[in-house]
């Protein structure tokens, strides 16, 4: 994600899309700086549930509305020529049983849920190791009904304060040992005769050598707005030291970028040439610091992308009256987006 989405940045964003009951964590992550524990927000006497329309269930509102107004009285049409072929009509879907049609929903509802949790809550470190199952769903379905919860709002408060001064402490951990790794993985990567090392530390190794063509960057005059930005169409794929795999473009389908990135992709941007592709191995500086960005990259994690510059071109001009082009960028918030701050 590049900066400027707030995809990362609303921290309850995916969740109100997706409707869950949430606990609201502050707006910024409650690690950086480690100067104190976090302070949750108070409680309110009853949980804060969502209305919500999932996918499936808009889609078939949808339909509705199409079929409610398919039998609205229709204007005279003209009379078919012997010629024309008579309309092919669909094969009609089998019923589901009530009961298969209930499971298998709420499998799926469940599946969302979790999913948009673990985007909204994986970059404050929890995980379901943190999270008692048989409480989290207790709770989840309280909250869901409407209800009043079990525990007084004192308890919950003092629990959430409690899990937050412990997340912290293991961020702390896990950024000193991150960043000790990645720098014993770099010296010894930077060692291969395969291998570049910029001076700002960016490490890459040229996979395909590309063509002569390259970013220019604009001239003065041209910095007002004169002349559009560029656009910079890639594949890519961002692992961690580790070798698993964190965010990837849709194969075969390059996707755009500007250079509102982290510093270390900016920096192979502007200097690979068009058709090329580099495997990048990126310090913790030049990409996310001492953030989380996601339940996978963790603070002062070392990140590994292979990226295929495939086109420059001009970007877009941002439709009238509206907003620009969001740049792209999947839940884990890779492989753009500046840390906080910078």
């Amino acid at each position: 994600m590049q900066r400027g989405q707030t995809g990362d940045d609303n921290d309850c964003g995916e969740a109100a899309k997706i409707g869950s009951p949430v606990v609201i964590f502050p707006e910024k992550p409650f690690w950086t700086g480690w100067k104190s524990p976090p302070s949750f927000p108070a409680f309110p006497p009853y949980i804060m549930t969502r209305k919500f329309i999932p996918g499936a269930l808009a889609l078939g509102l949808i339909a509705s509305v199409s079929a409610a107004a398919d039998k609205k009285p229709a204007v005279e049409a003209p009379a078919k020529s012997e010629a024309t072929t008579p309309a092919i009509e669909a094969p009609a879907k089998p019923k589901l049983d009530p009961a298969v049609i209930k499971a298998d929903s709420s499998y799926a509802l469940g599946f969302r849920t979790g999913g948009s949790f673990a985007q909204q809550f994986g970059k404050f470190g929890v995980s379901a190791a943190d999270l008692d199952s048989d409480n989290f769903i207790k709770g989840f379905m309280v909250a869901l009904k409407g209800e009043k919860p079990e525990l007084a709002e004192a308890k919950l408060q003092a629990a959430m304060e409690a899990l937050g001064e412990m997340l912290q402490g293991r961020e702390k951990e896990s950024a000193a040992k991150n960043l000790a790794d990645g720098k014993k993985f770099l010296e010894e990567n930077g060692k291969r005769k395969e291998v570049t090392t910029t001076k700002s530390g960016l490490q890459y190794e040229v996979l395909a050598k590309g063509g002569d063509e390259k970013y220019v960057a604009p001239k003065e005059s041209d910095k007002e707005g004169a002349s559009p930005g560029k656009q910079f169409m890639v594949n890519y794929k961002g692992t961690l030291i580790s070798g698993k795999q964190f965010d990837a473009s849709p194969e075969g389908a390059p996707v755009p970028m500007t250079l509102q990135v982290v510093e270390g992709f900016k920096e192979a941007l502007t200097t690979m040439p068009v058709g090329a592709k580099w495997k990048l191995f990126m310090p913790s500086n030049l990409a996310y610091g001492e953030e989380r960005r996601s339940a996978d990259i963790a603070p002062n994690s070392v990140l590994i992308f292979e990226l295929e510059l495939v086109k420059i071109q001009d970007a877009p001009a941002p439709t009238e009256g509206g907003m620009p082009m969001m740049p792209p960028g999947g839940p884990e918030g890779a492989p753009g987006g500046a840390p906080e701050g910078q």
